[in-house]
């Protein structure tokens, strides 16, 4: 998987973009992430419900590529 791909929980649901992964991210979200419980190789995702950005923190084995 690489930034810019589509994935999708494993378990379904929404469609989601790769952002990045934590440990590409500038040093301050870097931190935020790490500080937070996040692991340098996690999967930063965006989605959109509706009109609104959603954004989260995933571990790679809970994503699938989507087509």
């Amino acid at each position: 998987m690489r930034r810019g791909d589509l994935v999708q929980l494993n378990s379904g649901g929404t469609k989601m973009t790769i952002f990045n992964f934590v440990k590409d991210l500038p040093d301050p979200s870097k931190e935020y992430y790490l500080n937070v419980g996040a692991e340098e190789n996690d999967i930063v995702c965006k989605w959109f419900v509706g009109t609104t950005l959603k954004k989260e923190v995933f571990k790679p084995s809970m994503l699938k590529s989507v087509f």
